[in-house]
């Protein structure tokens, strides 16, 4: 299946994080390729992160590889608070179980755009190293095992 960039819709990023950890919306633009393909073992995506905004929390995840490959301008990687600058062509890959946690920032004046790939295991759980947060299958919880309330919640 080919798909012409235009033929997927661009999106506004949107934090699904609980407070008091949610990011926000508009800190990112993407265009899910592999929801629109059809892809059911791994995501696609290509994303757009904007000036002075982070991708997401520092976290590792128990059973998804990811892979991110810088396409334009440039980004601030944070693996377990070191900080490399990546530029076009340079690439990241975080294997299912590392501890190493991540998270992009654009520390830059102008977007960065960039190709993530991910597994889609059912059964992952994503850590958040320093918060009292997890992501589980049932949705985020505590460390302890209580979950968060969900968005719209009156709990």
């Amino acid at each position: 299946m080919i798909l012409p960039n235009e033929s997927v819709p661009a999106q506004t990023g949107k934090s699904s994080y609980p407070d008091p950890f949610n990011l926000g919306e508009g800190h990112f633009i993407y265009r899910a390729f592999g929801d629109v393909g059809g892809l059911t073992q791994f995501g696609v995506s290509l994303q757009t992160l904007q000036p002075g905004r982070q991708s997401s929390q520092m976290h590792w995840h128990t059973e998804e590889d990811e892979f991110m490959l810088m396409i334009h301008g440039t980004l601030t990687v944070v693996e377990n608070g070191v900080e490399t600058v990546v530029g076009a062509g340079d690439a990241c890959c975080w294997k299912a179980g590392d501890t190493t946690a991540h998270t992009l920032r654009n520390n830059s004046d102008a977007p960065a755009t960039y190709l993530v790939v991910g597994t889609r295991a059912a059964d992952d759980v994503c850590h958040y190293p320093g918060l009292d947060m997890l992501a589980t299958p049932q949705g985020f919880t505590h460390l302890n095992g209580t979950p968060y309330p969900k968005k719209g919640d009156d709990t």
